[in-house]
């Protein structure tokens, strides 16, 4: 009796990792992003999060965002905060998926990157702020977004 009951869940296993596959995999499925808005913002704090590959290793989780000023054109000076607005597009509408938020820098040729997960169908935002004078570089800095090793979108801005 234990060998049958034993069988029976060893099976029973076995023909659930493709029903478990197909319905994580929707999810995961993601046809492109959409950016919707980019320039200057005005955001509040919401929290930090951990970030590993980034050079502070956090990031501050905004709460509110409002768009100042859509411009690829960014003032060198410290507290200017900018990023993008966009959507997700996916066959899940409503389903989470991870996207690897990429920032990188011309003149510094370095880059941040974190893990971020996102909503199929509803406006996401990411950005970059300038803490202090002291981070500013003139140059270019991109905002790339991927999602399972593929670019599938991204915004470079002028620091001036």
């Amino acid at each position: 009796m234990k060998a049958m009951i034993k069988r029976w869940l060893i099976a029973s296993m076995i023909f659930s990792i493709p029903l478990l596959w197909s319905a994580t995999s929707i999810a995961a499925e993601v046809n492109s992003i959409d950016i919707i808005d980019y320039g200057l913002y005005k955001t509040t704090f919401a929290h930090w999060q951990q970030a590993p590959d980034t050079h502070r290793g956090e990031i501050q989780i905004v709460g509110g965002k409002e768009l100042i000023n859509r411009t690829k054109i960014i003032p060198a000076k410290g507290g200017a905060e900018f990023g993008i607005r966009y959507v997700v597009n996916g066959q899940d509408e409503g389903g989470q998926v991870d996207l690897l938020v990429k920032i990188s820098h011309s003149e510094l040729q370095s880059s941040d990157e974190w893990v971020t997960s996102r909503q199929i169908g509803t406006p996401s935002f990411d950005g970059w702020k300038f803490d202090s004078s002291s981070e500013v570089v003139p140059g270019k800095l991109t905002i790339e977004l991927f999602h399972q090793g593929t670019k599938l979108a991204e915004k470079t801005f002028t620091i001036h």
